[in-house]
């Protein structure tokens, strides 16, 4: 059957964008590579504002019943020993993709969302103009209109011949560990090529996860591992904060080539969400919050393009008007505090600067959240 819209990738911005497009009246189809659960590399940091996106999609008591940790506060640490603290603007949740995931893409399916695992997409044709076919392991399926929410990376960025497929020198790791105790508070620390993200998320368990140049990874070892340890000995705060701690995860979740650059809300008329459009410096903590925030800004455009109410080129203006009214600003500015904390010098005077002038703090937590 032709389904009014077919949503590839099954994350926050896929799922949600599914389930409201559903709850529209329309026919949706949900196309996730992987099963359920599973882990993602992910801050795993849901900021303040997640909730009420949380509470329009029916989940916001299943979240906190699933042990989502409350995080109230941050803390930003430097090589040189230099630290600062900040409150944020409200309480933000520590989740892991391994039960949110799941949680988001069985909403959507109860809403009526045609929602299939194991399903990876190999191939996209057509136009807003004439309709779409997506190919999907041997089967072939029809819409009208197609969303991209498959991620920082994937096949289809080089089948839609996307411009954004320049190499970039960044890798990224993650994995929880057991015996932390890092009471509502989010920790970054800083080291020479990189930076690393602390918090909790349910059961216990501390979230991990790190981005740094090729260069620190291959200067290091080149392995996570030695990555840490190489970070541990630069950054002394790191190394207390993980002393004592156990890696419970299996592996080490890991990607390389991670590009902060504008990809662009369109391509051979995908329309992209979330992370496919363009990701967020992680040390803003605001990815899973964005991807959230995309399903909301790109629903009401849709329902009325599928509604036959606006053409295909209206839809396009008004969905790239709202995504950089509501991102631009937030994009520049995470952007600039990355470059500043993957050299130790300029991270020193950054987190100095916080510590002096906590209005500063504030400001960057605000604006990187879009407040």
């Amino acid at each position: 059957m032709p389904y009014d819209a077919i949503v590839i990738g099954g994350g926050l911005a896929g799922c949600s964008a599914s389930l409201q497009l559903a709850e529209r009246g329309h026919a949706v189809l949900l196309l996730e590579k992987s099963a359920y659960p599973s882990h993602k590399l992910c801050g795993e940091f849901l900021s303040p504002e997640s909730q009420s996106s949380f509470q329009r999609l029916g989940v916001l008591d299943a979240v906190r019943a699933a042990g989502a940790h409350p995080i109230t506060e941050a803390r930003f640490t430097a090589p040189n020993g230099t630290e600062a603290g900040s409150s944020l603007p409200g309480t933000a949740l520590g989740l892991s993709r391994y039960r949110l995931d799941e949680m988001l893409f069985e909403q959507a399916q109860a809403a009526g969302v045609d929602g299939r695992t194991r399903s990876r997409v190999t191939d996209v044709r057509g136009s807003l103009e004439d309709g779409f076919v997506v190919s999907a392991g041997d089967q072939t399926f029809e819409g009208r209109l197609v969303l991209g929410a498959y991620g920082k990376r994937g096949t289809l960025d080089r089948t839609l011949d996307r411009d954004c497929l320049h190499s970039s020198s960044l890798v990224a790791f993650k994995a929880h560990f057991a015996g932390a105790d890092v009471p509502n508070t989010i920790e970054l620390h800083g080291f020479e090529g990189g930076y690393c993200g602390c918090s909790h998320v349910e059961a216990g368990r501390m979230n991990v996860c790190w981005i740094g140049t090729t260069e620190a990874l291959q200067a290091a070892g080149g392995s996570p591992e030695a990555m840490m340890e190489q970070a541990q000995a630069q950054n002394p705060a790191l190394a207390d904060r993980l002393a004592g701690t156990t890696r419970v995860s299996d592996r080490f979740e890991a990607v390389s080539q991670v590009s902060l650059q504008r990809k662009g809300c369109f391509a051979g008329g995908v329309c992209m969400i979330g992370d496919t459009a363009q990701m967020i410096a992680p040390l803003c903590g605001d990815g899973m919050a964005m991807a959230l925030s995309a399903a909301d800004l790109v629903v009401d455009p849709a329902d009325a393009f599928l509604r036959r109410q606006a053409s295909a080129e209206a839809f396009r203006k008004r969905y790239i008007r709202r995504w950089e009214e509501t991102f631009s600003t937030r994009l520049r500015v995470g952007r600039g505090a990355h470059r500043a904390a993957f050299h130790p010098r300029s991270a020193s005077l950054l987190v100095q600067t916080f510590r002096l002038l906590p209005p500063i703090a504030r400001w960057a937590i605000r604006t990187t959240r879009g407040m």
